[in-house]
């Protein structure tokens, strides 16, 4: 069948051409822009029975208006005790916050039409913010736009004329637009509360113990990793930065920036300027080899534009899946992308595309030189490598959509997305490129000629020569050797420690990475995103004087806690651990304390009660899950004592390491699994088209030896290069790696071992295995470099992650490239070879064309 299609593509290639193009139209015309449609974070993917999802579920049924996922912290320091002038700057600070949440509220509850009817509790919100705005800096310009907006809505105009006054002689700019409120936005901000110092209950806990610092807590509705975090970031950089640049600004004051949401914004900024380096470098690294190798630019335009053809209807067609769900009768339907997608999807996609394109265009070259003409010359060719590409493309296919059977959201999405679109420029590769060589014909070898392709192996051909020559001679003693010297980094690579850090992954000129190196040396690191505990109780009051004596004993057994700096709750707004006093009754009847701690709602089975617990530990460590797990045994025997208050209760988690330890437990256990059904699918693979059990088990087991053995050796290295602050891998290296290596490196051992059967088919066991090394050396050695060199672009972002997952990427490929497949595969079937009698007969099992021929190399 193959054939026929080989010779339609070759005749009819200007309907290949016109399909392609017309798909790319279709595609940039009707498919969703792929930055409308992804999604980012990795904390709102896990399954929904995990504690810290529920938790969210039941903030948000229990506390619908005081609900915050994230903060960011601004850190006001010095050196010495703050003074009066430092204070001031905090206030200013405070009231800009404050205004910009009465002007989102506005905006969110109003919208921009003048019309609109405001209510008497929206207005009393809106001119308490304003009011607080202006005790904080009695000079806001803007505070007094906006009130005076307020002023003329309510109808009493004496109070906005008087408002107007003082904002015109403050700011004569703000006259200019009398009704829009100021700042302006296109969207409102998540912001739900502004702690600051002179905050009921809170406030005096925001000052350090040394004295030497303050906050301002801007507490958002959003998780930490909402892609709307960026913008909330860029607009809260932008108001420290003036602050900063006020010629009253204190000499020696330090002013920074942390909390959850600004970790969350940097992520997602350092991720999008690694998409663009790493898509940059791509473009430029292929490029680069395709020129060193063809020399000739029409010749490299035909990769590089089946590639770019592939690339914009691959994406196109992923982005159109995510809006299946749209559809009547497909709501079940739960498909998402996610940006870091794309850096995955532009790397192998250049990687393989430009390998698939290497096979076929040399193959091209031979049967031109062999005297056809370009239309035989191509559909010789893609005969040639049709079903070898197609075999050796299977297996990473596959291997990727193992990863559909994770239980985390952006595994099980991220796999079959990058499969998919692997499929789609394997499809160009075999019908867009040998179309654009039929039309082209020897045109292709402009300037040069066919000179441009001359064959650069020949004077390679001697090492690979002398190579087949020993592995042949004594495969038992380079097996022996090679895997000594790689066996002790695959020992350590077999359990190599991995960080759930998101704050270590971060460069140290990062604005949350500075902000919470500042709050480290004032504050208990866990102030930046406190564990949430939520009891549910089963028909016990809360309110009632047991609950509240329960409640109080609770909190102390937290606090007892060798990590515990603080328990928020509703006995102890404070946290400061004084007693079930006067004073914490009296707190207790405040509005702003029971909206907090106290679930409200008759739609609640039983009553909900929150403690807010702060950690000694960064709330990302591995040392905040281990107090997390501490806490959590702690509460679970307390639900298990007849006499106890919390007997039958259900306690759950929110917050970022209640997350994070979920996280872990599931990408855990999703590693594992995946590994598996990689294996096995490959494995699967391999057997159907080689059919050899003994051959296929130690294919797989060079590949997995490889993957240990870079494992090993890349901890080694980043141990080096990060020093102290190395915590760990990145938890995503292991199971990407995992997959992409173990899928990619068997594509080569594919070529070798179907040339080596070909081979031996002609020139006997050992002369037909020694011509499959020589023959295939060249060919396999350049396309490991293309394919590491992709990953290695990587390597050029900013995220830690990111850059150790490039890192170990082209390390597992060079290893494959230059270890796997040229020495421990061939020597094993040397020695297989030698200590079996005829194995399975194959000079007589293997005839002539049964093994479709290495693509560029053999025949059929």
């Amino acid at each position: 069948m193959l054939a026929g299609l080989s010779t339609w593509i070759a005749k009819k290639w200007p309907w290949v051409i016109l399909f392609w193009v017309l798909a790319v139209v279709l595609v940039v015309t009707a498919a969703p822009r792929w930055d409308d449609i992804t999604y980012d974070g990795d904390l709102a993917y896990m399954p929904t029975s995990m504690s810290s999802v529920r938790g969210e579920a039941l903030l948000e049924k229990a506390f619908p208006n005081g609900r915050s996922k994230s903060e960011m912290a601004v850190v006001l320091s010095r050196d010495t005790p703050l003074a009066p002038e430092d204070l001031a700057v905090a206030d200013r600070l405070a009231a800009r916050f404050v205004n910009l949440q009465a002007v989102s509220i506005w905006r969110r509850q109003l919208g921009t039409d003048a019309a609109s009817q405001i209510d008497e509790d929206q207005a009393n919100q809106l001119q308490k913010l304003w009011d607080t705005a202006l005790e904080l800096d009695g000079e806001y310009a803007a505070a007094f736009h906006n009130r005076a907006i307020l002023m003329e809505r309510l109808g009493r105009t004496e109070d906005a004329a008087n408002d107007r006054l003082l904002a015109s002689d403050y700011d004569s700019k703000l006259s200019q637009s009398p009704q829009q409120l100021s700042p302006t936005m296109a969207d409102p901000m998540p912001i739900i509360d502004v702690w600051h110092r002179h905050t009921e209950v809170f406030g005096g806990k925001l000052r350090s113990r040394d004295q030497q610092a303050t906050l301002i807590v801007v507490r958002l509705s959003q998780e930490f990793m909402a892609t709307d975090n960026i913008r909330v970031l860029d607009y809260v950089e932008s108001i420290l930065s003036d602050i900063r640049q006020d010629a009253n600004f204190p000499a020696g004051l330090q002013v920074a920036l942390t909390g959850s949401a600004t970790v969350g914004g940097d992520m997602l900024r350092s991720s999008a300027e690694s998409i663009k380096n790493t898509e940059l470098y791509t473009v430029i690294l292929v490029v680069s080899i395709l020129v060193l190798v063809y020399r000739s630019p029409v010749l490299v335009a035909v990769p590089l534009v089946t590639i770019g053809v592939s690339l914009v209807i691959a994406m196109g067609v992923v982005a159109a899946m995510t809006q299946v769900h749209l559809l009547p009768g497909f709501d079940w339907w739960n498909f998402k992308v996610f940006t870091t997608t794309r850096i995955f999807v532009v790397v192998i996609l250049f990687g393989a595309g430009t390998d698939f394109c290497l096979f076929l265009i040399a193959r091209f070259r031979e049967e031109l030189n062999h005297g056809h003409d370009r239309i035989e010359s191509v559909a010789l060719a893609l005969h040639g490598v049709g079903e070898a590409l197609i075999a050796s493309a299977l297996t990473t296919i596959v291997g990727l959509s193992m990863m559909f059977f994770a239980d985390f959201g952006k595994f099980r999405n991220s796999g079959p997305a990058i499969g998919l679109c692997l499929a789609i420029t394997l499809l160009a590769c075999l019908t867009l490129a040998p179309a654009l060589l039929s039309g082209l014909g020897r045109a292709v070898f402009w300037p040069w000629g066919r000179q441009a392709l001359t064959d650069r192996s020949a004077d390679a051909t001697g090492l690979w020569h002398n190579m087949a020559e020993r592995i042949v001679r004594f495969p038992g003693m380079v097996l022996m050797l090679c895997i000594g010297a790689m066996l002790p980094f695959a020992l350590l690579g077999w359990n190599v420690d991995v960080t759930y850090d998101f704050l270590s992954e971060l460069s140290s000129d990062r604005t949350s990475k500075i902000g919470a190196e500042q709050m480290r040396r004032h504050y208990p690191i866990g102030e930046t995103g406190p564990l949430i505990v939520l009891a549910q109780t089963a028909g016990h009051p809360i309110d009632s004087d047991e609950g509240k004596k329960s409640l109080w004993e609770l909190t102390e057994k937290l606090q007892a806690h060798e990590r515990v700096t603080a328990v928020r709750s509703l006995v102890n707004p404070a946290g400061d651990g004084k007693g079930f006093s006067l004073r914490a009754m009296a707190l207790m009847s405040h509005h702003a304390i029971r909206s907090l701690y106290l679930g409200e709602g008759d739609h609640l089975d039983g009553d909900v009660v929150r403690l807010e617990v702060i950690l000694a530990d960064d709330p990302f460590s591995i040392e905040a899950t281990r107090a997390l797990s501490d806490i959590d045994h702690l509460l679970i025997e307390e639900t298990k004592r007849p006499d106890s208050f919390w007997s039958n209760a259900e306690f759950v988690y929110s917050g970022t390491t209640a997350a994070i330890r979920d996280l872990r437990t599931v990408t855990s256990a999703d590693n594992i699994r995946i590994q598996v059904l990689v294996v096995l699918a490959v494995l699967a693979i391999l057997l159907i088209i080689l059919r050899r059990p003994i051959i296929c088990l130690y294919l797989i087991l060079s590949v997995l030896f490889s993957y240990y053995v870079t494992m090993g050796l890349t901890e080694l290295f980043f141990k080096q290069l990060y020093g102290a602050t190395f915590a760990g891998l990145d938890w995503k290296v292991p199971l990407f790696l995992f997959v992409i290596l173990v899928a990619v490196g068997q594509d080569y051992n594919i070529y070798l071992t179907t040339r080596v059967f070909e081979e031996q088919a002609k020139h006997g066991l050992f002369g037909g295995l020694k011509r499959a090394i020589v023959r295939t050396g060249g060919i396999i050695t350049s396309c490991g470099v293309i394919m590491a060199g992709t990953f290695v672009s990587m390597t050029s972002g900013s995220l830690r992650g990111i850059v150790e997952l490039g890192f170990a990427l082209s390390l597992g490929v060079i290893l494959d490239t230059f270890v796997v497949r040229p020495i421990l595969v061939p020597a094993f079937l040397a020695l297989l070879f030698r200590y079996s009698a005829s194995p399975w007969k194959l000079q007589d099992r293997i005839a002539p064309g049964k093994y479709l021929a290495t693509p560029g190399i053999l025949k059929t």
